[in-house]
């Protein structure tokens, strides 16, 4: 019989191996991974015939959800050893997990799973865009003159960039420094590397990008303009010298390369982990009612005044809705008035779902992070 529980110190030489042999990366970047992103009691694990043949991984960071800092951690690692899958544990293993966050005051988790829709039935609904620029760019003649291939030690003064740009967001990772410096780490370790735009001695914006022989992916591309997002776009496709490349952009960045495609997806998701915490910070002032179900986090259930605080009668609820709708809304991807049109929500008050979507209208939502 399967086991499941949170991880210990002791799991993981076993969790590195599951990890190695479902995705295959570098012994340089497990090493670093193990070393530096691994948090036993944020990961859990599935034992049966004696073997650790499940995983699940999260790492507590905070994200900017309409401009407001809110505890969340991203959900990373989902792996099963091949023999084992198709036996419901990745079910059971995230109810488990979202649990520990919850009771930790951690609200949201959001990730990104190689099948978008795969978690909508634990109501893990989309939560940001990404556009993706891909094919075999014309080679540029020359490097664009403001940007230069990045060393460690610029780390330092790229931070005010990101940081600018992250306040355009919702659903973006609101990075300290460390964890700024950590991310260039997760970089390093797998072998990638970065350029800078820079002007008049100012940093403008960087791309984070791995360049091998059959390809260049850039995974990350932050930038003060549309000006800048083309010369880092540019010297991207210098780079990879008439290689296939794939840049991630945000869905409103206007950026394009001659000889490549552009699409715009439906990306990431999230999971609403603890709905008081959510918005005793995002709708600290509010006093609409709602009426909230949750199918994986028992305490989510219930009706709430929308400052977090518990209304004890459900029949004063202005509007009935589930937390993964509930958190497309608070997070600013969908308005009241679309999850009503598509039948997501039972709205009892139209005049408060109104007034809500005027003072907390959509957001423009994406995040630079996934794992």
């Amino acid at each position: 019989m399967a086991v499941q529980r949170i991880c210990t110190m002791e799991d993981k030489p076993y969790l590195r191996a599951l990890w190695q042999s479902c995705f295959g990366d570098s012994d340089s970047f497990l090493d670093y991974y193990f070393e530096k992103r691994f948090i036993p009691e944020y990961t859990v694990c599935t034992i049966e015939d004696d073997e650790l043949v499940n995983a699940m991984y999260s790492y507590p960071v905070n994200m900017y959800i309409r401009n407001y800092i809110v505890p969340s951690a991203m959900l990373a690692g989902f792996s099963t050893d091949k023999r084992y899958r198709g036996r419901g544990y990745m079910s059971t293993a995230f109810k488990i997990l979202l649990t520990k966050l919850s009771d930790d005051g951690i609200a949201v988790a959001p990730h990104t799973p190689v099948k978008h829709e795969s978690y909508f039935p634990l109501e893990n609904y989309t939560a940001t865009d990404t556009s993706f620029i891909s094919g075999t760019a014309d080679k540029p003649k020359i490097m664009p003159a403001s940007v230069n291939f990045g060393r460690m030690s610029d780390i330092g003064k790229l931070y005010a960039a990101y940081t600018l740009f992250a306040s355009k967001y919702s659903g973006i990772l609101a990075r300290s420094m460390a964890d700024f410096r950590l991310k260039f780490a997760d970089l390093i370790s797998d072998g990638g590397e970065f350029i800078i735009c820079e002007k008049n001695n100012e940093v403008k914006g960087y791309a984070l990008y791995f360049n091998g022989v059959n390809g260049l992916t850039a995974i990350e591309l932050i930038y003060d303009d549309e000006e800048t997002a083309q010369s880092l776009t540019t010297a991207l496709a210098f780079i990879a010298d008439n290689k296939p490349i794939k840049i991630k952009l945000p869905p409103d960045c206007g950026a394009m390369l001659e000889g490549c495609d552009k699409e715009t997806i439906r990306h990431g998701v999230a999971a609403l982990a603890n709905v008081r915490r959510l918005m005793k910070i995002v709708f600290a002032e509010e006093t609409a009612v709602i009426k909230l179900s949750d199918s994986v986090i028992d305490s989510n259930n219930g009706t709430f005044y929308l400052n977090g605080e518990t209304e004890e009668d459900d029949a004063k609820a202005d509007i009935e809705i589930n937390a993964g709708h509930f958190l497309q809304f608070a997070e600013g991807y969908k308005s009241l008035a679309e999850l009503e049109s598509e039948g997501s929500v039972t709205v009892n008050n139209k005049a408060v779902a109104e007034d809500l979507d005027k003072r907390y209208p959509k957001m423009k939502c994406y995040i630079c992070d996934e794992y």
